[in-house]
């Protein structure tokens, strides 16, 4: 009987697996704002052969969200298959912090085709979300490896990743004496997410005053750079 139950189940996928995966594909996995730009924008590949629509839209992480930072142009599209769409982000608020980023999530939803095969095609409309980073003028310069001054904290028995900079970071490796650290996905997610000025828990993450730890950090480009932290 259970036999008979996963060979049905195999085939049920394999019958769907074909039409499930993403058409949209952003030039960026990250985007950043400077300061005094009039606008900013990104690209947006439709890499199936069908024509989709799409919606763009930006969610505040720290504002109300009711409140409206910035504006996409064309927030709503329709893209040929093989085709690119260009949306435009434009800043239209001046209550963001000057001291330090300003973090926002950018949403990009597929609107696939109306399904016209019934019988064994699965539909499947994909949302990706990335970091939308407003970056003001008066901490741009300091950006380059301002990971590199991220320190360990220790307070009793717990050890905290400080970091003392204006900056978000997105760590997304960790090693102790070589080797690397077993992270929780609560932690991974937290380190994933590194604020301006704060310190993250290193929850289950054994260390010593003499451990040597490395971290692994995704940079403005999405290139991963290495950091020993002290």
């Amino acid at each position: 009987m259970k036999i008979k139950l996963i060979v049905t189940l195999l085939l049920t996928l394999c019958t769907f697996s074909q039409s499930a995966f993403a058409a949209f594909i952003l030039n960026g996995t990250r985007f950043i704002y400077d300061e005094g730009r009039k606008n900013i924008s990104f690209e947006i590949s439709n890499e199936s052969k069908y024509t989709y629509g799409g919606q763009v839209w930006i969610d505040n992480v720290l504002l109300p969200k009711e409140d409206v930072a910035f504006v996409p142009m064309p927030s709503f599209f329709k893209v040929d298959g093989g085709q690119k769409q260009v949306v435009r982000i434009m800043k239209i608020t001046d209550k963001l912090p000057k001291d330090k980023e300003s973090i926002f999530w950018l949403n990009v939803q597929e609107i696939p085709p109306v399904n016209k095969d019934r019988n064994n095609v699965m539909v499947v409309a994909v949302n990706t979300q990335v970091k939308l980073l407003y970056r003001p003028t008066s901490i741009i310069k300091g950006r380059e490896n301002a990971e590199s001054k991220m320190t360990l904290k220790k307070d009793g028995s717990s050890y905290f990743l400080h970091n003392p900079t204006p900056y978000y970071f997105a760590v997304t490796e960790l090693k102790v004496n070589g080797k690397a650290a077993l992270l929780s996905k609560e932690l991974s997610n937290n380190l994933g997410m590194i604020s301006p000025k704060s310190s993250t828990l290193l929850s289950g993450v054994k260390l010593a005053p003499s451990s040597k730890v490395i971290i692994g950090a995704i940079d403005d480009y999405g290139a991963l750079n290495t950091y020993e932290v002290k």
